[in-house]
């Protein structure tokens, strides 16, 4: 089957989300903060991990809006509020990744234990994902909820991307950055489904 450029479009903020997560290195406790530590001196994949996976919720703003587009050609749009929560959680991840890719990678080049990063930080950057989840996660709610009341999304993929967007929002609920694969795999399951369905 040959993808559309709009459903290729459509495809870049999962594609790169996975390829920005898949680069991060893991770390299976986020209470331990020497294990983080461990995993900034992999201080490449860090940075390029956190940079491309932050660059990936600007790119679901992008994929939102040629699903837009493609829902005017038939007179029916996404609401603004969907793209509020979605745009307010998208600016919140992307702030919440830019600070924990670059705040360790500095601090360890000031010469200092990038665990200073984690114990300071504490709930403010915690914090911030729990936010930007909450926003980006009702918003892929809503905005799955429009395409099935529209019929974009039919049979088992209405059901794939609903129960895709509830776990994007409880993925990061695990204290393990194996929960990241947990939210890759939920963008794929909610963006994917769109894209195929997509005419």
């Amino acid at each position: 089957m040959k993808l559309k450029s709009q459903q290729l479009f459509i495809l870049t903020f999962p594609v790169v989300l996975a390829i920005g997560i898949l680069l991060i290195p893991v770390v299976s406790n986020y209470d331990q903060h020497d294990l983080a530590a461990q995993a900034v001196n992999l201080t490449g994949r860090w940075f390029v991990g956190h940079l491309l996976s932050a660059v990936a919720f600007t790119l679901s703003l992008f994929s939102v809006s040629i699903i837009n587009q493609t829902l005017q050609t038939k007179s029916r749009s996404i609401s603004a509020p969907t793209f509020l929560l979605l745009a307010v959680g998208a600016g919140l991840y992307a702030a919440g990744l830019g600070a924990d890719g670059i705040g360790p990678i500095a601090v360890q080049a000031a010469g200092l234990s990038p665990t200073v990063f984690f114990d300071g930080s504490g709930w403010w950057v915690i914090g911030t994902f729990i936010t930007a989840t909450i926003f980006f996660g009702v918003g892929l709610i809503f905005l799955v909820v429009t395409l099935i009341q529209y019929e974009v999304l039919q049979g088992i993929s209405r059901y794939i991307a609903f129960v895709s967007a509830l776990i994007f929002m409880a993925a990061p609920a695990i204290p393990s950055g194996y929960a990241l694969y947990g939210v890759a795999v939920a963008a794929l399951g909610v963006f994917v489904p769109i894209a195929v369905s997509i005419e």
